[in-house]
């Protein structure tokens, strides 16, 4: 298979999206693209709450603009082509080029990077977001294009 275009990523804020929630989840036996989610489990999802080893996170705008930042300084930092972004209180979009590079390993490059500027604009967290995310291949410019619609007409007014 030949290496990617780029990377749609996508992750979601600590405590956002938990195992056996309502709106469907996904677990190891049920991510692939496309396959449909679970049906949500209250007796799953209370487990799940309860092992989380903070509150769940919901960024304020301020928050946002923050983590937007910080994910185009480390895109620019690794000269990574950064074709789409936006952080929603939620959850995360990205839409970047990284030659040589998993969707895995971007992905917790830029988590990371993000992660510690907030931490050092804001009260420091031990997480700001869920362990692992999706990782999309994207093959051709015109899925680029498309992905990089998708990703800016979220429902959140976007913050830069």
């Amino acid at each position: 298979m030949r290496e990617p275009l780029a990377y749609h990523l996508t992750w979601t804020c600590y405590g956002q999206w938990l195992h056996g929630d309502a709106r469907g989840y996904v677990d190891k036996r049920h991510r692939n693209v496309g396959e449909p989610y679970p049906a949500g489990d209250p007796r799953l999802y209370n487990a799940a709450a309860n092992r989380m080893a903070g509150e769940s996170v919901w960024l304020e705008d301020v928050q946002r603009s923050r983590a937007t930042a910080a994910i185009r300084e480390v895109c620019a930092h690794r000269a990574w082509p950064l074709t789409a972004v936006n952080v929603q209180p939620d959850h995360v979009h990205v839409a970047v080029k990284a030659p040589g590079v998993t969707g895995k390993a971007a992905m917790e490059r830029i988590k990371s990077w993000a992660s510690m500027q907030l931490n050092l604009a804001f009260a420091r967290r031990s997480r700001w977001w869920t362990v692992g995310g999706k990782v999309e291949l994207v093959m051709s410019e015109a899925e680029l294009r498309d992905v990089a619609e998708y990703i800016e007409n979220q429902r959140f007014p976007r913050v830069e």
